[in-house]
């Protein structure tokens, strides 16, 4: 495992040179505008000994926050926000940043839910639209406000609550991390994994998506276990055998791991088809140094202790 730990921080090496003067990430060195995603991918992956840069990182997310306690895609882009909020509260909580601006961000996420939670479109999709499979009682976070929940950004808003619930307890944290729990399993595919939204359209099981299992397992795995988290596993596991793209083979080894199932070979494989130098995107470059941290047993997705 002595080439994984190598190669993390060669990873982490050329992910410091990427920054922006903001502080931020771009998608890549082409842009040069700092992004949301990439920027908190970035914080998570750093260790404490990029100090500058990771105090860089958390002062150019907090003045990038929005008003309203949300972030949007790029600094501002949107003023109501978008889906990778929980992502970037996320960051910031596991860097141990609590302060009002993050009790906003979690305002925020406790009070935006995807739009099927809403009356009218409750009755929409139980009595005139067939073409989705799904129960709208169990809502998790959309994309962007006033349209329905999604398998990333749900698992992202879980992850962040879920990490300050070990800090604070309230009756809506616990119902909204009750909530898109049960979104999550509602809208899974049949035989297991997830795929972007639904697990069923026009009577028609979806493909599940790598990264978007990984994500949700990520999400649950705090949580009893049960079938279709069992499920998911083993599909994530058979078709991570078979995956050389970077960003989707790291989102696998991350999840396996922090369900116990160390993923040697997988790590192996990893460092061996991955170049940092030559991937531009930076999301992708700092979710390979963080699935590279398994080879020590770090997993910032795990719960902390």
């Amino acid at each position: 495992m002595q080439a994984a730990m190598d190669a993390g921080a060669l990873f982490r090496m050329v992910l410091v040179s990427r920054r922006t003067g903001e502080g931020g990430w771009p998608f890549t060195p082409a842009c040069g505008q700092p992004a949301l995603e990439p920027t908190c991918l970035a914080l998570l992956a750093l260790h404490s000994r990029q100090g500058t840069a990771r105090d860089r990182a958390t002062q150019f997310l907090l003045g990038a926050q929005n008003p309203n306690g949300s972030w949007s895609a790029f600094a501002g882009d949107d003023a109501e926000g978008c889906g990778l909020t929980g992502l970037a509260l996320f960051a910031l909580l596991r860097c141990w940043v609590i302060c009002e601006r993050t009790h906003r961000a979690a305002g925020w996420l406790l009070n935006l839910k995807g739009w099927e939670s809403h009356w009218l479109w409750k009755w929409k999709f139980r009595t005139t639209d067939r073409r989705v499979r799904f129960d709208p009682e169990k809502y998790g976070w959309p994309w962007t406000p006033e349209t329905v929940s999604w398998v990333v950004p749900t698992s992202y808003s879980l992850l962040a609550l879920k990490h300050l619930s070990a800090q604070q307890q309230g009756d809506l944290l616990r119902l909204r991390i009750q909530r898109g729990v049960e979104m999550l399993l509602d809208r899974a595919c049949p035989n297991g994994g997830w795929n972007a939204g639904n697990g069923v359209v026009y009577g028609q099981p979806m493909t599940p998506h790598l990264d978007a299992t990984a994500l949700a397992l990520l999400a649950l795995v705090s949580d009893p276990a049960n079938k279709l988290v069992d499920a998911s596993l083993e599909w994530l596991h058979r078709r991570s055998q078979t995956c050389f793209a970077t960003w989707s083979l790291s989102w696998a080894i991350l999840a396996l791991h922090a369900y116990g199932r160390f993923p040697a070979p997988l790590l192996a494989r990893l460092v061996e088809i991955s170049d940092p130098n030559k991937i531009r995107d930076c999301g992708t470059l700092a979710v390979a140094a963080l699935a590279l941290d398994c080879a020590d047993g770090r997993n910032v997705f795990q719960e902390s202790t």
